[in-house]
């Protein structure tokens, strides 16, 4: 129903006056001279008003007749657009696609173009939304096909950068990774918005906070890289900077103490580690980094009383004679990982 009305208002201006209308650059509609109902352009007229009527049985059949009778007619981009719109009221959106394309790849510098633009767009939302598409042979087969959303949206944001309708494509690939779990392109589409495709865009509120959100999924635990955690502290500031009572709302203050939270346990956790294995000046420089850049946290407490055990001062006396006396592994956490889930493949 939805794609009947989208249609239904594209082409009713065509259909329902004793004229012929063209779609200008602007996106309206203008009235040209009624053509001959035997000529090409009126026989394309009596097929755009029976789509505009709803009645787009048999149309792609005509349609297709139609570009096959008259080769390089100055309203080919119109037939393809037309044989697209028929497909896609009926549902076969995977096919409406090719139609759609013709244009984009033949004809760049017509009023057609950004309109076909538009269909995929919304055939993309359709299926990044769960729609399946029908199998190319066994048309009753469905199959998942958000991955071809996708690919329309890359597509669109390329094809019209700076636009309007380019905008809503690149934020749509951030939303459907987000929903889907994928934290990773999640973070990377909304940063891709931010900083180089849309940084002035009135959606940049939804994409910092969606942002934020993606970077604090990716942290699995204190046994993982906590580079999500990192992502998030820095984008929680700038959300601060840029939209203080929006950050007010959120709590994002408490959430910054949350993620200092889980920095100091992930750090704990790496010194543990160290300390479980007699590596104990490696345990102690770990510790005392802990302490000092993470004071006010729970895990900070705990190591602080692990040093006093170990008869371990906060600061090392002979830290400022020796310089790099204090220097352990720098990345312990790939090695921790491991020892944590062990690798069964062998099993």
């Amino acid at each position: 129903m939805l794609i009947a009305v989208l249609l239904g208002g594209v082409w009713a201006g065509s259909a329902s006056a004793q004229q012929r209308h063209e779609l200008t650059e602007d996106g309206q509609w203008i009235a040209v001279n009624e053509p001959d109902p035997a000529s090409p352009e009126g026989q394309l007229l009596a097929m755009q008003r029976r789509l505009a009527d709803d009645r787009p049985g048999g149309l792609v059949e005509e349609v297709t007749a139609w570009l096959e009778r008259n080769p390089g007619h100055p309203q080919e981009p119109a037939a393809y657009l037309l044989r697209g719109d028929a497909r896609m009221l009926r549902g076969y959106y995977y096919k409406a696609i090719g139609d759609y394309e013709q244009i984009v790849g033949l004809f760049p510098g017509t009023e057609y173009y950004r309109t076909a633009l538009q269909r995929e767009y919304d055939i993309a939302m359709l299926y990044i939304g769960g729609v399946r598409r029908r199998g190319n042979v066994v048309s009753f087969r469905l199959y998942p096909a958000g991955d071809i959303g996708v690919e329309l949206l890359i597509r669109i944001q390329e094809r019209l950068p700076g636009s309007e309708l380019g905008e809503r494509a690149s934020i749509g690939i951030g939303d459907y990774y987000f929903d889907q779990g994928t934290m990773d392109m999640a973070v990377e589409a909304y940063s891709i918005f931010l900083e180089s495709t849309y940084p002035d865009s009135p959606l940049r509120e939804w994409a910092l906070l969606r942002l934020i959100q993606a970077s604090l999924a990716q942290f699995k635990g204190p046994a993982f890289d906590p580079k999500g955690l990192f992502e998030a502290a820095q984008r929680l500031d700038q959300y601060r900077d840029e939209f203080p009572a929006a950050a007010e709302r959120i709590g994002a203050d408490a959430l910054l103490v949350r993620i200092r939270e889980s920095l100091a346990l992930k750090d704990l956790t790496t010194a543990r580690w160290y300390d479980t294995r007699g590596e104990t000046l490696s345990a102690v420089t770990l510790y005392r980094r802990l302490i000092l850049a993470y004071d006010d946290t729970a895990a900070a407490g705990r190591a602080l009383a692990r040093l006093d055990e170990l008869g371990a001062p906060l600061i090392d006396p002979r830290a400022d004679a020796v310089p790099g006396l204090q220097t352990v592994p720098t990345d312990p956490a790939r090695e921790l990982e491991v020892e944590i889930n062990p690798n069964t493949d062998d099993e």
